[in-house]
Order: C-alpha cells, then structure tokens, then sequence
C-alpha cells in the first residue's frame, strides 16, 4: 500500500447571536488541513431563532430571508459579520499540529 495524499477534516460549531440578540444560531465551519495546506469553509446554519421562535427547515429559513430582506435586512451579511474571527489562527494551528501527528 501507498499513501499518497492524506487530509484531516475538522468540523467546528459556534453559536452567534445578531441583531441586538433577537437572532440566533448555531454555525458550522469545516476545516480542511492537507499536504496543499488549510482550507475553511462553511458548512451549516442550524438551531435558528428570531426572536425566541425557531425557524425550522431550509424553506422556512429561505421564506424568513426573504420577508427580512423585503424589510431592508440583510440576513446574508448579519451572518457574515457575525461570523468574522470565529475560525481563530490558534483553532487552524491546533488542526494543523493534530494533522502532523495523524499522518501517514
């Protein structure tokens, strides 16, 4: 047998809190650590709350978007902004010295 590429995945969740407190979530970010080096994408939104209410499924959270935007809201760039500085470069070291010890 020959490795000839191997990679870790790291799965990070973080909860947020926008809008002076009345939206909520939690958010999912994927770390990727390999020979090409670090990758960080998002991955999920879950456990949304306006306003103490869950919004429940894609359709739900696709219709709640779109009457926030009819208002002037962009819920895109309150998510965004939020999730600015989350995936710190101690958490990207602390992945790439835990992929250093698993390979192959």
């Amino acid at each position: 047998m020959k490795v000839v590429n191997s990679c870790l995945f790291v799965n990070v969740q973080n909860e947020i809190v926008c809008g002076d407190g009345s939206f909520k979530a939690t958010i999912e970010h994927q770390i990727i650590v390999g020979d090409e080096g670090v990758d960080v994408e998002f991955l999920d939104i879950t456990n949304i709350k306006f306003m103490g209410l869950p919004i429940d499924g894609y359709k739900e959270y696709q219709k709640f978007k779109e009457k926030m935007s009819e208002m002037g809201i962009d819920i895109e760039k309150m998510i965004d902004d939020a999730c600015e500085g989350l995936i710190t470069e101690s958490i990207i070291q602390s992945c790439k010295d835990r992929w250093e010890k698993s390979k192959i």
